[in-house]
């Protein structure tokens, strides 16, 4: 069989293709109302396993603003995430920290900065033992260590039941835990 030019080009497009393919993907909403004024960037690049997320909030009958930035990478044994949101007033809080794929499921450690500039200590957990059985934590603690608030819940399935347990936990006079949002993509 004698090979054309024309059977070629198929072969040179799809050869040029799968670098474009690796390259960042952006995509941009945007919202107008009548009271606000959004926009939302998010940007994924699957090769190297970095996706971003940038918002911008402006109120239109007051002009503040608030903002938010955050990066999740891809690593080896999971991914890492970093987070800072900044609010109409100019105070900016943040949360960084590390989830590791385990087993039967993952755990996360990190630190969290308030608007005030208390920092707090992130820690949780998440199993499966696929039988339906799962057990979730999470743990707030302050700068001392001491717990200021917990979550644990534990389902579990046996003839054809679910049943969850949750147990919550405050520390008395304790702040609302800060919460942040990882980007999706």
């Amino acid at each position: 069989m004698r090979k054309t030019p024309l059977m070629l080009a198929p072969l040179a497009v799809l050869a040029l293709a799968a670098p474009l393919a690796a390259q960042d993907q952006t995509r941009t909403k945007t919202y107008e109302g009548p009271n606000v004024s959004a926009t939302q960037t998010t940007t994924v690049n699957r090769e190297t396993g970095t996706a971003t997320r940038d918002r911008e909030v402006t109120n239109l009958n007051t002009g503040n603003t608030a903002s938010s930035s955050a990066t999740r990478q891809r690593t080896e044994t999971g991914s890492t995430v970093s987070v800072t949101q900044t609010g109409p007033q100019g105070r900016t809080r943040s949360l960084e920290g590390e989830r590791v794929r385990t087993e039967n499921g993952s755990s996360f450690s990190g630190t969290a900065t308030g608007r005030g500039g208390e920092t707090y200590g992130l820690s949780g957990s998440r199993n499966r033992d696929g039988q339906g059985n799962s057990q979730a934590s999470q743990r707030v603690t302050d700068s001392d260590g001491n717990t200021l608030a917990s979550r644990d819940r534990v389902t579990t399935r046996s003839n054809g039941q679910v049943n969850t347990t949750i147990n919550r936990t405050r520390a008395e006079g304790a702040p609302r835990p800060p919460r942040a949002r990882r980007p999706r993509g």
